[in-house]
């Protein structure tokens, strides 16, 4: 019984692992350089300049807001005047990687989790 226990276990923790990796959160780091924010949304420059992805980043750009770039000295520069700006006038975002994957990150350009409803608790193992 205790090897089967054992084995629930680690099944469990297995696959929490493999599903926690679909969606990723940047969790106390920020915007890596080379990212774009327009609006409540943020993309690698990679992700942005993409052909394939210029549907979206054109719809973003519509219907988003304010643009910013972080470049790859790590600092902010607001789009439309060319001016270095702080990174406490950054609003949260939806980032995506050059490869698509999400990941949120606070106002401010804080990195943190996503808010999470439910708490994870395992009631029985048996």
């Amino acid at each position: 019984m205790k090897r089967k226990k054992i084995l629930y276990v680690a099944l469990f923790i297995a696959a929490f692992s493999a599903i926690s990796g679909v969606v990723t959160y940047a969790a106390g780091v920020a915007m890596p350089g080379g990212t774009v924010v327009i609006g409540s949304k943020a993309y690698a420059l990679s992700y942005a300049n993409d052909s394939k992805n210029q549907d979206e980043i054109s719809t973003a750009v519509l219907t988003g807001g304010i643009v910013y770039v972080k470049d790859y000295d790590e600092i902010w520069i607001d789009n439309s005047t060319a001016n270095t700006v702080s990174a406490s006038v950054i609003p949260s975002v939806t980032y995506k990687n050059e490869t698509g994957v999400v990941s949120t990150y606070a106002a401010g350009d804080a990195g943190n989790s996503a808010p999470v409803d439910d708490e994870f608790k395992i009631l029985s193992i048996e």
